[in-house]
């Protein structure tokens, strides 16, 4: 069997079951039988004294047969001996048996209520007591909290689903006087039954399906402050309460728990849609940071390379402004010192000439046919010199090697 069918016949099982009752045993053993339960399972709230007259009938009879039957025995056989152990033995019967009357046990955790003439007198509490004979103890009630279960099967909840729950109601009473001889036992057992499921099943209309579950969570005062008022006419105040089973049908559990599968499955989706947009978002967010990485690149290429450009056409002009200025600075040379000029010019010759003679299979291209003794003169010279391992120090005679005709180049033989 599931646990919810237990739980439901468990519940069917308790629905009106008698839990408290009243038994008959002797005073000396209330104290033992407020402490357990009967073969029917009951809890024993209320005791009644089997013997109420509390003066020991056996001993006074017996000192009463002593006292008369020594007397007469003694007065018949003329026995003074007889009378004499009679009365004592008889007087001191006499005196142990209404010598206990006076003294009452109440157990602890019980109180006791006195009448005399069948009326009530008072209420007193445990403890040992000197009282009359003619005081009798007529009910024993217990201060102790008694527990009490109550279940309620099938009682409908605010969305009108059927639920079963089962409480512990725990109460006391306070007044044992009111309690004994306004209900009985069994009586109150039936009324607080029906006044606890009443409350219940108002409390359970009051809550929803999906808070039945919670139901040991959440407060409750209001219950018990509204059982209070229905059971203080019998001098019962209701403790606490401890709701210890509260469950919808088994078949509703099902659909309930399926839904939650439902919406969980669907929450798993939804994390799973979300994780996957977030990676993609990612994805995307990364290669737009890769690109962007990219023109940033390349803008910082593009802007090297034009500062390069700016540094190349910067060293242009500066070049072409010092060319300027150097060609500028020789025209005025020039200018200044014409003569200076030509020696430069005669110079250039002369080295010229001095590195095609050290070179024999240069070529050398002259302007007209006259000139090619002046060139072997010049070889000779130069070729003299380097043998003597010094330089004339006379001017030469500047050889014109480009003056042929007004287009720049002449041909000639090749030296």
């Amino acid at each position: 069997m599931t646990e919810s069918t237990l739980s439901n016949s468990y519940l069917t099982e308790h629905q009106g079951y008698s839990q408290l009752t009243q038994i008959r045993v002797p005073l000396a053993e209330a104290g033992e039988a407020f402490t357990m339960r009967d073969a029917s399972g009951k809890i024993p709230i209320i005791l009644v004294p089997a013997q109420p007259n509390r003066v020991r009938n056996e001993l006074v009879l017996t000192a009463l047969i002593i006292i008369f039957g020594g007397v007469a025995l003694g007065l018949i056989f003329d026995r003074a001996v007889l009378i004499s152990l009679a009365l004592p033995i008889g007087l001191l019967l006499l005196v142990l048996g209404v010598y206990r009357a006076f003294i009452v046990r109440i157990p602890e955790g019980a109180k006791a209520l006195l009448t005399r003439g069948g009326r009530y007198v008072r209420t007193v509490g445990a403890g040992t007591h000197l009282l009359a004979p003619w005081y009798v103890i007529s009910h024993l009630v217990t201060e102790r909290e008694i527990p009490f279960d109550v279940p309620v099967v099938n009682s409908p909840t605010k969305d009108n689903v059927r639920v079963n729950v089962d409480t512990l109601f725990t109460f006391r009473i306070n007044e044992p006087y009111q309690f004994v001889y306004r209900i009985s036992a069994s009586d109150f057992d039936q009324v607080f039954q029906a006044v606890c499921q009443d409350t219940l099943r108002s409390f359970v209309r009051s809550v929803t399906s999906d808070e039945v579950m919670d139901l040991k969570r959440l407060d409750m005062k209001d219950i018990l402050v509204g059982l209070n008022e229905e059971v203080a006419p019998y001098g019962v105040e209701v403790m606490k309460n401890s709701i210890t089973f509260a469950q919808p049908p088994a078949e509703f559990m099902q659909s309930q728990e399926a839904r939650q599968l439902a919406i969980l499955q669907q929450k798993e989706q939804q994390e799973k849609q979300a994780l996957a947009i977030r990676r993609q978002r990612d994805a995307d967010e990364l290669a737009h940071q890769r690109v962007l990485g990219q023109v940033e690149r390349e803008k910082e290429a593009l802007e090297v390379e034009y500062q390069k450009a700016e540094a190349r056409q910067r060293l242009v002009e500066i070049e072409a402004v010092t060319e300027a200025m150097r060609l500028t600075r020789m025209e005025e040379r020039i200018e200044q010192f014409p003569k200076a000029t030509e020696w430069e010019v005669e110079l250039a010759y002369l080295e010229v000439a001095r590195a095609l003679a050290g070179n024999t299979r240069a070529m050398l291209q002259i302007g007209q046919a006259s000139e090619i003794s002046q060139a072997f003169l010049v070889r000779d010279i130069l070729r003299q010199e380097m043998a003597d391992g010094e330089i004339t120090q006379a001017t030469p005679k500047p050889i014109n090697l480009d003056a042929a005709g007004s287009d720049g180049t002449t041909t000639g033989p090749e030296v």
